[in-house]
């Protein structure tokens, strides 16, 4: 390629869940210029019941001021229940109250539209031939001005 010069024999490898790694690579990425108020944040939100058993869990991101949604699930017997609604709900909260303008998150369920946007969601854009060949959705909700926040 021309592009690298290096005389040390490197290999690129996929890591998996490993957390020291994982704050390796965060303390290393506060160094670059760009990094300013765009460090990312990596949050679990979890819903249980009165006695304390997990029915869903949401994570999401933070950079910036943008939280983004990664992965939402409730388990299989509880699901058809509007616990992901509730969930994305607290992802609101959460987002909100760790300074998030922006909430965003992509979706192939077009099922999920009208009751997103009867809670202020809207549909930015569609991606046609996306994650598994699916068409998939991204949506956003604006918490309101990054400055307003206190």
């Amino acid at each position: 390629m021309g592009l690298v010069h290096s005389d040390r024999d490197l290999t690129v490898r996929e890591i998996c869940d490993d957390e020291e790694f994982g704050v390796w690579l965060s303390e290393i990425a506060h160094d670059y210029p760009s990094a300013a108020g765009s460090t990312l944040d990596d949050h679990h939100l979890v819903l249980t019941d009165a006695i304390g058993e997990w029915i869903g869990g949401l994570r999401y991101m933070l950079r910036g001021g943008v939280a983004l949604v990664l992965e939402i699930a409730i388990t299989p017997e509880e699901r058809g229940r509007g616990y992901a609604l509730r969930l994305i709900e607290g992802f609101e909260t959460a987002a909100r109250g760790n300074g998030a303008h922006i909430i965003e998150f992509w979706s192939d369920n077009l099922g999920l539209e009208p009751i997103l946007e009867a809670v202020g969601w809207t549909r930015l854009l569609s991606r046609p031939e996306y994650i598994a060949g699916r068409t998939w959705h991204l949506y956003e909700k604006r918490l309101g001005s990054p400055n307003a926040q206190s």
